[in-house]
């Protein structure tokens, strides 16, 4: 049996509703790999990341920067 706890902070500290979060979260991403796309090539990939994970308002464009970092390397094997 799978059990989901309901979300604590929905609509508090990112959007209540799963189409504005998901909206959100794209827009977000959207705009950090903008700015990723003047970072130079031949970086390797890193080891680990560091996001924060305040409500989005306060640190979404943060962490979406460091997701939006390993972009270049989501479809590589290693």
């Amino acid at each position: 049996m799978t059990r989901v706890r309901p979300p604590a902070v929905a609509g508090t500290f990112y959007p209540g509703d799963a189409v504005e979060l998901a909206d959100t979260v794209d827009r977000l991403l959207a705009a950090a790999a903008d700015d990723q796309a003047a970072a130079p090539a031949g970086l390797r990939p890193p080891v680990a990341i560091v996001a924060p994970h305040a409500g989005y308002v306060y640190s979404g464009p943060v962490a979406a920067s460091a997701y939006a970092a390993l972009g270049r390397w989501r479809d590589e094997v290693h």
